[in-house]
């Protein structure tokens, strides 16, 4: 019995040694996982939308329609000539719309669709010197009036917040009246560069073909005449 409790004793020192020599256990807390921020790429708001647009400025006469003193035509085959006289700087005033075809692309930085000028009309001035024994002054007045409409594709590039690029190119169905004659051309061209921020616009164009005028619609004789111009317009996109 004796050795039975000295054993028992051995024991139980033996075990409350070995329990004082290891490190307290401390509960590991459980491993969470660290979430990596998604990095995705965000697309701008849309900002290119349709809208109505008015333009209203300078036309300047390029080419053969600034220097037209040179072309003189013979008139029904007779001795007599028509000299059309060269354009000065004038004025043009445009209404529109800008028509967006689909949605935008490319991180809505670019959007299609078509430029529709449904009014426009201008003017250049120009005169003729009179020969010096002529009883009237020493200049006659003359005007080149045009009106039509203009329709083509368009591309807008929205680089950054409401900066608006427009690359536009457009057939130009126009009419014109010059010295008591009719002009017209359904197939006149134009490309335009125009710059927007929010509703306020600049806009450059080139304009360039031949006006066929003639006194009326019959067999008369018709006169192709240079109508180059570039213009220069201020305006408002809504």
């Amino acid at each position: 019995m004796r050795t039975y409790l000295l054993s028992l004793t051995f024991l139980f020192l033996a075990g409350l040694a070995y329990s004082q020599d290891q490190p307290p256990q401390t509960q590991q807390p459980a491993q969470t996982q660290t979430q990596q921020p998604e990095f995705q790429q965000k697309e701008m708001k849309n900002h290119i939308n349709s809208g109505f647009y008015m333009k209203f400025g300078g036309s300047f006469p390029m080419g053969e329609f600034a220097n037209q003193h040179s072309n003189i035509y013979p008139y029904q085959g007779s001795k007599d000539t028509i000299k059309f006289n060269q354009a000065k700087f004038g004025g043009a005033l445009e209404f529109g719309f800008l028509i967006y075809l689909g949605p935008a692309f490319a991180g809505n930085h670019l959007r299609a669709g078509i430029d529709a000028t449904f009014f426009a009309i201008s003017f250049n001035p120009t005169d003729q010197t009179l020969p010096a024994n002529s009883s009237a002054s020493k200049k006659m007045d003359y005007w080149y009036y045009f009106g039509g409409q203009k329709f083509g594709p368009l591309l807008t590039i929205n680089p950054i917040d409401h900066l608006m690029i427009d690359l536009s190119y457009k057939i130009n169905a126009s009419a014109s009246w010059y010295n008591s004659m009719w002009g017209m051309n359904l197939a006149l061209n134009e490309v335009s560069l125009g710059i927007r921020y929010r509703v306020i616009l600049f806009a450059f164009q080139y304009n360039w073909g031949k006006m066929k005028y003639t006194y009326n619609y019959d067999d008369n004789p018709k006169y192709q005449v240079d109508v180059t111009t570039m213009r220069v317009l201020i305006g408002f996109k809504f």
